[in-house]
């Protein structure tokens, strides 16, 4: 949640299955806008709660506490891509998908949030 950059100072951040284990997504996307230049894009990959599948999201909402305590505090029922909508950037491509095979980690986010 602290990026050891100068504000104003990087073309690109990229995150990619990250945002699910920092204690405060929120913070660590106001770092990221801090530490770009205008202009500057955030480039991102991660893993999120089901929006197509209700049973498997009580499944991944169920599992966090277990999750968070062995996977080094990775939260299965984050809706990043809220998160990421919700921090203000000028644009922003993205989309959900569902992988295939991964189970919990299915429900995935992908895009570029420009400041």
């Amino acid at each position: 949640e602290a990026l050891p950059f100068k504000s104003g100072t990087l073309d690109a951040v990229v995150s990619t299955l990250t945002l699910c284990s920092v204690p405060d997504p929120a913070r660590a996307l106001e770092e990221v806008k801090r530490v770009l230049k205008p202009g500057g894009r955030f480039l991102f990959l991660e893993h999120v709660l089901s929006e197509t599948d209700p049973l498997l999201a009580e499944q991944q909402r169920l599992a966090t506490p277990l999750q968070v305590a062995v996977a080094d505090g990775c939260h299965l029922n984050r809706q990043t891509l809220y998160t990421i909508k919700a921090a203000g950037f000028r644009h922003l491509d993205a989309e959900y998908f569902d992988l295939q095979g991964f189970f919990f980690l299915n429900p995935t986010v992908a895009g570029i949030a420009t400041l």
